[in-house]
């Protein structure tokens, strides 16, 4: 069924209940900056040779990225400490390093030289390639996303912060006999761990 310049209703139809039976996968390996560009996806269904429906992709492919992080999703209980390792390539070595919260974008900075303006939130920059922000005592409030920031470019990291496990009762502990001659093997002492 061939129209010209128009489709019926019939076929969109049929193409689009087609599209939604096949599922094609395409998987590409050694992907080069090379590689980016316009990429056509199509199938033939009537095999008369003539592509029944498609679309085009446009593909990116970029090399080592010039900002990135160890890992996009941190977790720690309140009253913790979590530390964030932001990483950057050679030409920001100078440029400001940045820790910022989305909420209420509030911003910690860095420079290679000084040091942060919040004791809850200190930055430390290693000068080459990398650097740390450490938040110290974590309320369940801290918990949200943030991202480092250095030069215009920025990296998005999720801290989870929970409540702590509740504190278990540790082992019974069998106190030995005592010097006088006293039995107290058979008394029991519950003692509450302590961290």
């Amino acid at each position: 069924m061939e129209t010209e310049g128009f489709a019926t209703l019939d076929m969109i139809h049929h193409l689009l209940l087609t599209w939604v039976l096949f599922h094609i996968s395409v998987e590409w390996q050694n992907l080069q900056p090379s590689d980016s560009g316009c990429y056509w996806c199509a199938v033939e269904i009537s095999g008369t040779g003539i592509l029944d429906a498609g679309y085009y992709v446009y593909l990116t492919v970029q090399s080592d990225p010039d900002a990135s992080v160890m890992s996009s999703s941190v977790s720690a209980h309140e009253g913790d400490d979590v530390r964030v390792q932001c990483f950057y390539t050679s030409g920001y070595q100078n440029d400001f390093k940045h820790w910022c919260r989305y909420k209420d974008q509030r911003c910690f900075t860095k420079k290679k030289t000084d040091t942060s303006q919040n004791s809850s939130v200190q930055i430390s920059d290693d000068g080459e390639s990398s650097f740390t922000v450490l938040m110290t005592g974590l309320t369940l409030s801290d918990s949200g996303w943030y991202f480092c920031s250095v030069g215009d470019l920025q990296v998005h990291v999720h801290l989870i912060v929970t409540k702590p496990e509740p504190k278990a009762l540790s082992s019974i502990a069998k106190t030995p006999s005592s010097a006088s001659g006293t039995d107290l093997m058979n008394k029991e002492h519950f003692c509450l761990s302590k961290n």
